[in-house]
């Protein structure tokens, strides 16, 4: 039970944290509907769950990777530039009608493409690959976890990840029927700079390191 509770715990901690997957999730789900929502936090599920068993069956090749100065680098340039073409397009996107708002259904993207979003966004970020490894590293590792202890811890951090990702876009989706359509130029205006400036720092990052 303790390392249920301590994966809820670890999962609570990721969730509340404020980054482009944040914005991503929460600005999709205002703009058009929790279904949008979900199929972006779909994306973001998948991306984590892959994360887990990549850095689970290869946590020695790939901790010694992510040190070196060229991964850091790669990541860090390829990373910032999605980034920052993806907040960029947030940033001049043209909000919905009031009608999209006030209908039940305003999505106006394929599946397919708000799938890619969510998992595009959590799996080029560089804070994704390097919290599992060090969840893994102190959490599981150097505690010498059995493979039923493991699928319990990890599963409290997915789970409680999973739950909170879709209260994000439950109550998104009900603000978006209380907004209009100048809310949310300016909500994808600020959401567009604040994933911008993501880019860029993590484009320094990269750049800074070699």
């Amino acid at each position: 039970m303790k390392l249920l509770l301590d994966g809820i715990l670890l999962g609570l901690v990721l969730s509340v944290s404020i980054g482009p997957i944040f914005f991503a999730l929460v600005q999709t789900s205002i703009r058009q509907g929790i279904i949008a929502g979900i199929f972006v936090g779909t994306g973001i599920w998948i991306s984590d769950l892959l994360c887990i068993l990549v850095t689970y069956f290869g946590l020695s090749s790939l901790g010694n990777l992510i040190k070196t100065p060229s991964f850091l680098f790669y990541s860090g340039v390829v990373g910032g530039i999605f980034l920052i073409i993806f907040g960029l397009l947030l940033f001049f996107k043209k909000p919905p009608s009031l009608e999209q708002l006030r209908s039940n259904s305003a999505r106006d993207e394929s599946i397919l493409s708000l799938w890619l979003k969510g998992f595009l966004i959590n799996t080029i970020n560089p804070f994704t690959i390097f919290f599992w490894l060090t969840t893994m590293t102190d959490g599981v590792i150097n505690r010498s976890f059995s493979t039923a202890e493991v699928l319990l811890f990890f599963g409290g951090i997915l789970g409680t990840i999973i739950i909170t990702d879709f209260l994000k876009a439950y109550f998104a989706d009900k603000i978006r029927k209380k907004l209009y359509p100048i809310h949310l130029k300016y909500l994808g205006r600020f959401a567009g700079i604040i994933v911008f400036g993501f880019g860029m720092a993590l484009m320094y990052r990269g750049i800074v390191a070699i």
